[in-house]
């Protein structure tokens, strides 16, 4: 363990810690003289720990008083996610021991702790210390293991477990190229059937061992995907969740029926985690709609639809894409787009609004692959919409 960092979490850098804090870490002056007050080494474990905060800050609850590393927190559950998690433990398993391994800063740790005991295991000591006092920080208290989890015979508990999914800066998405891979997960399978595999949102699923796969999304953004296995298993072989209200669909991935009608008068953007998990063919069954092309994913119907799990757009127009043929139109017109989406086509929609002179109007440039063809819509949402909200194609 770094003697900063203990120096940091034991309290005698407090001081320090609060003159660096209302510091610039570009002016070199106030960092000289910051310097003055401590060793040049402790000024820059204090600065990370700062600059972690500060991309925490939206992620992680509390984000201004955990103990954080700056490249853990990319790899940190968001607390509104790590607590969706950690209801599913508690309510299926009770307020019994679950061991964290792999767990990092501690951010599903947390969650975990809040109904219940917690065991943490990490490889990497100064994360584990981290995590030790995060929870310690909410008065909870930690049991810590610093082991490899290739050389690991633990109880047979309920396991939450966050592999490593990056090569440098570089995601993998197959379960093959987790860390640990896929001879050692499988042994802890066998050994905790009641387990939580975190995967990111990307992941392969035909690669995945069975179990539930639940995409997870908070707001705009597609987070995670989460395998269910043992109790934990809800019974259905995936599950879109939404955050941060809870709303959740379940099912088997289905082919999607086709819309009738080339020029439908509504078309509709799924949200990213009922797409991911393959659930559309779920809202054929509540709604009158039909896949717009086959394998584009937009939907199509005749009106507009209040659920979150779908974006509805009034069709204005549909012209075969040119960006000249779309500008005439535009000028014709005064229109303007607020945003451009883009489905199978090779623009980049940033660029292409910015030639279009930026977002300013109230309409939506949609260019969408039908076949060979790449078809522009140009779309209105209505206004004060209750949908819910989409990430980006």
């Amino acid at each position: 363990m770094d003697p900063i960092w203990q120096q940091l979490i034991c309290g005698s850098l407090d001081p320090l810690l609060k003159a660096a804090a209302s510091v610039n870490p570009t002016d070199a002056a106030a960092l000289q003289s910051l310097r003055s007050k401590g060793s040049a080494e402790q000024v820059a474990v204090i600065l990370s720990l700062l600059e972690a905060r500060k991309r925490a800050r939206g992620r992680l609850e509390d984000h201004d008083q955990l103990w954080l590393s700056v490249d853990s927190v990319q790899q940190a559950t968001r607390t509104s996610v790590a607590r969706h998690k950690a209801r599913r433990f508690r309510t299926v398993l009770g307020d019994g021991p679950v061991i964290d391994l792999c767990c990092g800063i501690g951010s599903d740790a947390m969650a975990l702790a809040e109904g219940g005991a917690v065991i943490l295991v990490d490889r990497d000591p100064l994360r584990l210390r981290l995590a030790r006092a995060n929870l310690e920080r909410m008065g909870q208290p930690a049991w810590v293991l610093n082991a490899d989890a290739r050389a690991l015979p633990l109880p047979p508990l309920p396991l939450h477990i966050d592999p490593d999914r990056r090569v440098g800066s570089q995601r993998r998405h197959r379960y093959d190229q987790m860390h640990p891979g896929p001879a050692v997960l499988e042994q802890l399978m066998e050994r905790h059937p009641d387990l939580a595999l975190k995967c990111g949102p990307g992941v392969d699923t035909d690669n995945l061992p069975a179990g539930e796969v639940e995409f997870i999304q908070d707001r705009r953004d597609l987070v995670e995907a989460t395998l269910w296995r043992g109790n934990l298993d809800g019974s259905v072989a995936r599950r879109a969740t939404l955050l941060p209200s809870g709303e959740t669909i379940s099912g088997d991935p289905a082919a999607l029926d086709p819309y009738p009608d080339e020029n439908p008068a509504w078309i509709h953007e799924p949200v990213a985690a009922v797409e991911r998990a393959g659930l559309l063919s779920q809202l054929q069954g509540r709604f009158a709609i039909g896949e717009l092309h086959p394998g584009l994913g937009w939907l199509a119907g005749d009106s507009a639809l209040e659920t979150p799990w779908l974006r509805s757009f009034e069709v204005i127009e549909r012209i075969p894409w040119r960006e000249d043929k779309v500008r005439r139109w535009l000028r014709a017109r005064g229109e303007s787009f607020a945003s451009i989406k883009t489905r199978g086509v090779s623009e980049d929609p940033a660029a292409l609004l910015k030639r279009f002179g930026g977002a300013g109007g109230e309409l939506t440039l949609a260019l969408l692959r039908h076949g060979r063809k790449q078809v522009a819509w140009i779309l209105r949402e209505p206004e004060k919409s209750t949908r819910g909200e989409s990430t980006r194609c």
